[in-house]
């Protein structure tokens, strides 16, 4: 009878084993069906990825080429304005210095040797312009 005992003891571990065999299987099962539907996601999302990145490099040139074009276009209207300005502001600080030397030529030099401080003020004005 122990034999019979220890028999029934054995079926009912397999049992257990074969039914926990059984689990596992539908579990593994599921997980690969996860498995495969993760993979497709992630397959699509490297898919929107790359055409993304296709995308962002296309705009960066487009970027760039426009960038090229204004920095162009700015330059070329610079030059053409740097002369005149440069001419305009050179004619204006010639006719400044041509009224100052005016003004020091009609303004009779006197024999007198005290220093003129009005004259001295109005000279160190001249030159902090």
């Amino acid at each position: 009878m122990q034999e019979n005992g220890t028999v029934q003891q054995l079926s009912k571990a397999l049992n257990q084993l074969l039914d926990a065999y059984e689990i596992l299987q539908e579990e593994s099962k599921v997980l690969s069906e996860e498995n495969a539907t993760l993979k497709e996601e992630i397959d699509d999302l490297e898919a929107k990825n790359k055409a993304l990145d296709d995308r962002l490099c296309t705009l960066n040139d487009t970027t760039k080429y426009n960038s090229n074009e204004v920095d162009t276009m700015l330059g070329r209207i610079k030059n053409i304005l740097d002369p005149i300005v440069t001419e305009e502001k050179i004619e204006e600080k010639l006719v400044v210095l041509d009224e100052k030397i005016e003004e020091e030529v009609k303004t009779p030099v006197e024999d007198n040797k005290e220093i003129d401080l009005g004259r001295m003020q109005s000279l160190l004005n001249g030159f902090s312009n």
